[in-house]
């Protein structure tokens, strides 16, 4: 996952860093090191922080969560990610808070929309949800097939929460009312009744 990643920041951060005079040549390669670490802390901090369906989200709609950059500069979770990117700017590398600001409005939300596209990308097999869910976990998520979860409820029907999209609380949703139509409480008591005798 940080390979294609770093690919990625070294890609679109040729206008935004390589090329901006803000930015001392010598810091080049280390910004953009701090670039790579503050998406993968800002996505770790949301998958700590319960926030699994918001990355999800992301990921499976490549990104564009329908309103592309603009709508990727409206998630919380990545204003957080651009948040910590210009700290680091601004404190390690003494860039004014203004244009640390700019270049973190600039190539977080590129970088983090072509990442989610390849992510989401059937014909791309150099990266899926599950390798990036077990580098973002250390290995702890390895076994559950997050692409399957997804791709199951995306289309038609998926949406079953009627929220407008289609997420981990559609699964939730789906599996609720499942389990409310077999019986629930009475179903689960009978059953629990019929082996106590």
């Amino acid at each position: 996952m940080l390979d294609q990643l770093l690919n990625l920041i070294q890609q679109q951060g040729q206008q935004s860093v390589v090329d901006n005079p803000a930015i001392p040549n010598e810091y080049n390669n280390e910004v953009l090191g701090e670039a790579g670490n503050s998406i993968t802390a800002g996505l770790q901090q949301a998958l700590a922080g319960g926030g699994l369906s918001q990355v999800m989200n992301m990921f499976s709609q490549g990104g564009s969560s329908g309103g592309g950059i603009a709508s990727l500069l409206n998630n919380p979770m990545v204003q957080g990610i651009i948040s910590q990117f210009t700290g680091s700017l601004t404190n390690k590398f003494n860039v004014d808070p203004s244009q640390a600001a700019g270049i973190g409005q600039s190539l977080i939300p590129q970088v983090l929309s072509q990442f989610a596209g390849k992510v989401a990308d059937p014909n791309d097999s150099s990266i899926d949800i599950n390798g990036v869910m077990q580098s973002l976990t250390g290995g702890s998520t390895s076994g559950i097939d997050f692409q399957g979860l997804l791709s199951k409820f995306q289309g038609a029907g998926g949406d079953f929460d009627g929220d407008g999209d289609v997420d981990l609380q559609d699964i939730i949703a789906r599996v609720s009312g499942g389990a409310s139509q077999s019986g629930g409480a009475g179903g689960l008591m009978d059953m629990v009744q019929g082996l106590l005798k």
